[in-house]
C-alpha cells in the first residue's frame, strides 16, 4: 500500500504525464449540504479562492444568512441540492437513500424540484447556475427529460460519467473524489485512499479509460471535514494551482450550456 508521501508523489507524476501531452488536467470543486454560513464556511471560501467552487445549497432549509456570506464572493456559485435532502425510499430493502427516486412518483418529485429552484433562484439571483445535484448522488433519469424543460441546464452526481448528456439538452458533470469516510461517523479517508481515487480518474481520463473531457470533480462537505481533512484540502487546492499541468476550473465554466460550448 502507498504510503501519504508516495500518494502526492503519484498525483504529481499524473499530471506531470498531463504536463507532457500540453494538454492541463481539469479538476474543479464541489461541496454539498450548504444550508448557513460559519466558520466552516469561511475556512471552505477561503480555501478555494484560486480554485472556484459549487456550493450545493438544500433549498428546504437554507438561512437568508447564507446569501450575505457568500454575496461578494465572487467565485462561489450556487447549486440546487435537491429540495430537502430527505430519504423517500422504502427502507430495509438495500435500496440506498433516494430523494429523487420515483418511489413517490415523478409528480411529487418534480413539484419538489420547482419550489426549491424558485427559493433558490430568488435567494441567490446571479450566482444560482441551473445545476441540480442529487442527495446522496443519486437520481433516477426518467426525470431528465422533465429536468430539460424546467431549464435544468446540468445535473452531478459521482463517478465516472457514461456520456456528457445523458438526454438532450442537459450535461452531466459529475465529481469524482470524496475525502470523507462515512461509515461510523464522518471523518477524513486518509490521504492515501483519497489521493488514490483522484489519481486514478486523471489517469483513466488520460489513458482513455475515461471520458477525458470531463473535469475531474473534488466534492467536500465542509460541515463535516475535521482538522486533517481541511489540511488535506488546502494542500490540495494549493498543489492543483501550482502545477503546470493541472488547472481548476470555474463552476460557470464547467457548467456552461451545451449549445454554448466550442
Amino acid at each position: 500500500m502507498l504510503s501519504s508521501d508516495s500518494g502526492w508523489v503519484a498525483l504529481h507524476e499524473e499530471l506531470d504525464q498531463w504536463a507532457l501531452k500540453g494538454t492541463p488536467a481539469t479538476l474543479w470543486w464541489r461541496d454539498d449540504d450548504a444550508v448557513a454560513p460559519g466558520q466552516k464556511l469561511d475556512r471552505l471560501m477561503s480555501a478555494t479562492s484560486a480554485t472556484g467552487l459549487l456550493l450545493a445549497v438544500i433549498p428546504a432549509h437554507v438561512q437568508r444568512a447564507l446569501v450575505g456570506a457568500t454575496a461578494d464572493v465572487a467565485h462561489v456559485f450556487i447549486a440546487q441540492h435537491g429540495y430537502a435532502h430527505i430519504n423517500h425510499a422504502p427502507r430495509g430493502q438495500g435500496l440506498g437513500a433516494w430523494e429523487l427516486g420515483m418511489h413517490r412518483g415523478e409528480r411529487a418529485v418534480l413539484q419538489d424540484l420547482d419550489h426549491g429552484r424558485q427559493v433558490l433562484e430568488q435567494t441567490f439571483g446571479r450566482t444560482f447556475l441551473p445545476v441540480l445535484v442529487p442527495p446522496w448522488n443519486r437520481i433516477d433519469a426518467r426525470l431528465f427529460d422533465a429536468m430539460v424543460a424546467r431549464g435544468y441546464q446540468a445535473v452531478s452526481a459521482f463517478g465516472a460519467r457514461v456520456t456528457e448528456s445523458p438526454v438532450p439538452g442537459l450535461r452531466q458533470v459529475n465529481a469524482h473524489c470524496d475525502p470523507i469516510r462515512w461509515k461510523s461517523g464522518a471523518r477524513f479517508a486518509g490521504e492515501t485512499k483519497t489521493l488514490t481515487q483522484l489519481t486514478d480518474h486523471l489517469h483513466a481520463r488520460r489513458t482513455g479509460n475515461a471520458d477525458a473531457l470531463e473535469p475531474t470533480g473534488f466534492l467536500t462537505h465542509h460541515i463535516d471535514l475535521d482538522e486533517q481533512g481541511w489540511r488535506f484540502c488546502e494542500r490540495l487546492a494549493l498543489c492543483i494551482a501550482e502545477h503546470p499541468g493541472a488547472e481548476w476550473c470555474a463552476p460557470d465554466s464547467v457548467f456552461a450550456p451545451l449549445d454554448t460550448l466550442p
